[in-house]
């Protein structure tokens, strides 16, 4: 049990190396983009990509999950050769998105 509670630590602390350097480098590298869908419902997304790649593998994430949670994901399969998009569903995603487009349920919140 101590041997499995040091291995968890360490790759903790490996994983909190890798998010703060280089996936952070790569996340800066994103372009975001949107468009208006039917009724001008806002859809977001994040692109990467390098020339060299010839495909694309394109993420649909579920409902109230932003692209956000895929970065590391949006890594590795960067680093395997494909040019990756993730899309959020529409009116998902951004802050704003959120707040314009939540359910009247949570209007009456204070």
């Amino acid at each position: 049990m101590f041997q499995q509670n040091k291995d968890w630590e360490t790759r903790e602390k490996a994983f909190a190396a890798f998010s703060m350097g280089p996936l952070t480098d790569f996340w800066r590298q994103r372009e975001e983009g949107g468009f208006a869908g039917v009724d001008d419902v806002p859809v977001r997304f994040v692109r990467f990509q390098a020339e060299a790649h010839d495909s694309v593998i394109i993420i649909c994430p579920g409902r109230i999950e932003s692209y956000v949670k895929y970065a590391e994901l949006a890594y590795d399969l960067f680093r395997l050769g494909y040019d990756v998009l993730i899309i959020d569903h529409r009116g998902q995603g951004a802050p704003a998105n959120v707040v314009r487009h939540a359910p009247r349920s949570c209007e009456s919140v204070q």
